[in-house]
């Protein structure tokens, strides 16, 4: 591909990442995208991606480099030893965090949610759309932790945890990206993210307890 080609790609994938950002992964409109590209010709981004999906995974290849690094760092600093809850939390998701000091990674913690959303990415396998050996590690190393919680409420826990996670660093860039003023910085939200879900995870159920007559299923 030549100079002007790839140009042209990176305005495109520029493009998709705020409209997708913006208006979803399925109501994004390519045309509309195509014209933010600067394109006039609307097959342009076919010529390129060849689909929406394709587009959307140069999207996420654009940042899944820097934040795989992250979270290798993060596990070679652990040195070997058995890590707590608390730092599994921190391999799983502050690389994600990062993306909030700039305007791509927040459109890209915004994507991330409507990934999350699709029936097929509901699962936590499914954080990273490419998850890595690190995140899987991480991710088993959690449910081995769980031994308080059967098999399956340590899944649905974990799971919901990382859409809440997710969630709130996506509401938190659109906050970023709208001028709002926080009373945490982006450094003292992860600490306070981490430290809910480790009590989250960690905290009795309900389920396996005994509960008050009439209260529950």
């Amino acid at each position: 591909m030549g100079r002007d080609g790839s140009a042209t790609r990176e305005r495109l994938v520029d493009a998709a990442e705020h409209v997708f950002a913006s208006l979803g992964i399925e109501d994004a409109n390519l045309r509309e995208i195509n014209r933010a590209a600067g394109q006039s010709n609307n097959s342009a981004l076919h010529y390129h991606f060849g689909s929406r999906e394709a587009l959307l995974q140069a999207v996420v290849r654009r940042h899944r480099d820097a934040i795989d690094s992250r979270r290798r760092v993060l596990v070679e600093e652990l040195g070997g030893k058995e890590p707590s809850i608390e730092e599994l939390l921190v391999v799983a998701v502050w690389p994600l965090g990062f993306q909030l000091d700039t305007e791509s990674g927040r459109n890209y913690l915004r994507i991330l949610v409507h990934m999350r959303r699709r029936s097929e990415m509901r699962t936590h396998h499914s954080l990273n759309p490419d998850s890595t050996d690190d995140l899987q590690w991480a991710y088993s190393q959690l449910q081995a932790r769980l031994v308080h919680l059967p098999d399956a409420l340590r899944a649905e826990r974990l799971g919901v945890w990382i859409d809440m996670a997710v969630g709130a660093m996506a509401s938190r860039a659109e906050d970023i990206q709208d001028g709002v003023d926080h009373s945490l910085d982006n450094n003292e939200f992860m600490n306070n993210l981490i430290d809910m879900g480790v009590a989250a995870l960690t905290a009795p159920s309900r389920l396996t307890t005994a509960r008050p007559a009439g209260r529950g299923g």
